[in-house]
């Protein structure tokens, strides 16, 4: 079998792919790993300079918005005596709002966190409630599929079903 230059390059490339999967499968910062405020605040000399994730509600009144400069900061808390300064540049998500739940991740401006306990953020996303209220959507639904029958059989001349 003989091999051409274009099967040599295609080979390369299939490699060299292969080497930068790799690489950036083991870079530092590939993955982001969560902490509770608890977590970071027991130890927070293990967060220098390390991009992490934490969990929280925004609290209220503590929300400060520049439009101009797309910097937004705001408190943290989880509601157990460990609170966050945080400093996010960029725009806030749509549902960002004080006394939602909100996750950051970033980097801890100082290790002592007495001191300076703020939050550089790169990414924020809120947390919403996972409750989903399916009685009251089929209720309209019901609702409305009755109407429109109730109006088909007016239409049509025909009394409406029994017990409506």
């Amino acid at each position: 079998m003989k091999v051409n230059g274009g099967q040599i390059v295609g080979a390369g490339l299939v490699l060299g792919s292969l080497a930068l999967i790799g690489w950036q499968a083991t870079k530092q910062e590939s993955s982001v790993t969560f902490f509770t405020p608890a977590e970071v605040y027991a130890s927070p000399e293990k967060f220098d300079d390390k991009l992490f994730r934490v969990s929280g509600l925004v609290l209220g009144g503590t929300k400060n918005w520049n439009a101009s400069e797309k910097h937004l900061s705001f408190r943290m808390t989880d509601l157990k005596g460990h609170e966050f300064n945080v400093s996010y540049r960029g725009v806030p998500p749509d549902l960002f709002k004080e006394g939602q739940g909100v996750v950051v991740e970033g980097r801890l401006a100082n290790t002592n966190l007495t001191q300076d306990n703020t939050l550089h953020a790169t990414l924020l996303m809120v947390k919403h409630s996972e409750v989903y209220d399916s009685e009251k959507d089929h209720s309209q639904l019901r609702e409305a599929k009755l109407l429109d029958s109730i109006l088909k059989d007016e239409k049509l001349g025909r009394e409406p079903p029994k017990g409506y």
